[in-house]
């Protein structure tokens, strides 16, 4: 890829967005860089860190109008429902986001006749409910996605897909497995862990840590690894492929527990709590990062532990 000069991200202010952002900043310093917002209260005020564009993805005008004003020569779409519980509760939502969004930002590029670098962000939850046998995950691994989540996303990638083959547009799918950091919503498991030990260490709750399957086994990445993949994918990844971004390692549940408990010296109780168990869970998930590995020379470089801390440390500044 050459170096981008017109640098758009939809789903700017989600939380891999605002790291994302720092990261086309440190790559591409001379590039200008949009990032699309849902809304205006959304949008960021710091014109001298982004252009901000008013569109919400469900809405085919307003996407043609931030595609025109922008013009980009590379795309990271990561605006999505990304909420499993969310996608239960809201299933027709999720496909609009997912789904019909991606339809929306694809069809205005064609109406501008653009053909920018376009890294469209999926999720593990496509390959759904796998085999013990069947891990780790290749990306020619079946799809046999467990709920709306998973099927939005499915769809997403199969449309993706269809625009390089039919109007060969240059996109690579990503299928993003379990991320982490600071800033993450606490609706997500480390988030939730963390934030509960911080609220416990401030005398806010009670020294009980609640949650779900301590027995599932996640393969765990921090966001910062997950933005460097993204752009080693931009610039080097192959149009019309997929790539599983992941650590290639799985912890359980529990383990994560205990990492976390490890920065601690207030007693805890760890209660598993079916309350926190997701429908049509799935006991193990591990990415095959071969193919990211070969095509982009990616590797993750931050230890767990030390993301782990980082995460805590946040929410001991947010309680």
């Amino acid at each position: 890829m050459l170096t981008p000069s017109r640098v758009l991200i939809t789903g700017v202010s989600g939380f891999v967005g605002k790291y994302l952002v720092e990261k086309c900043h440190s790559c591409y310093p001379d590039a200008k860089l949009y990032g699309m917002y849902r809304s205006i209260e959304a949008a960021s005020t710091k014109a001298d860190e982004i252009h901000p564009l008013i569109a919400d993805v469900r809405s085919f005008q307003s996407v043609c109008e931030a595609v025109a004003q922008s013009r980009p020569d590379l795309i990271f779409h990561l605006a999505a429902q990304s909420s499993v519980a969310q996608s239960w509760k809201n299933p027709v939502e999720t496909l609009q986001v997912n789904a019909e969004g991606l339809l929306h930002l694809l069809e205005a590029l064609r109406r501008e006749e653009l053909m920018p670098r376009i890294v469209v962000i999926g999720s593990s939850e496509q390959y759904g409910r796998v085999l013990g046998a069947e891990n780790p995950i290749r990306e020619e691994s079946s799809f046999k996605p467990g709920n709306p989540y998973g099927i939005s996303k499915v769809t997403q990638d199969f449309y993706a897909l269809q625009y390089f083959v039919a109007y060969g547009l240059p996109i690579m799918r990503v299928r993003a497995f379990n991320h982490f950091g600071p800033r993450q919503a606490p609706m997500f498991v480390v988030a939730s862990i963390a934030r509960q030990i911080a609220l416990i260490e401030a005398g806010k709750k009670e020294a009980i840590l609640h949650i779900g399957n301590l027995c599932a086994r996640r393969d765990f990445l921090p966001v910062e690894d997950i933005v460097s993949a993204y752009i080693a994918i931009a610039e080097y990844g192959h149009a019309g492929e997929a790539y599983n971004v992941g650590s290639g390692k799985s912890y359980t549940i529990g383990e994560i527990v205990e990492l976390l408990l490890r920065h601690t010296s207030v007693p805890i109780t760890v209660r598993e709590d079916s309350t926190y168990t997701r429908e049509a869970d799935h006991l193990l998930m591990l990415a095959d990062i071969t193919r990211i590995r070969t095509h982009a020379g990616w590797e993750p470089t931050l230890t767990i532990e030390c993301a782990l801390e980082q995460t805590l440390d946040y929410w001991r500044s947010c309680v």
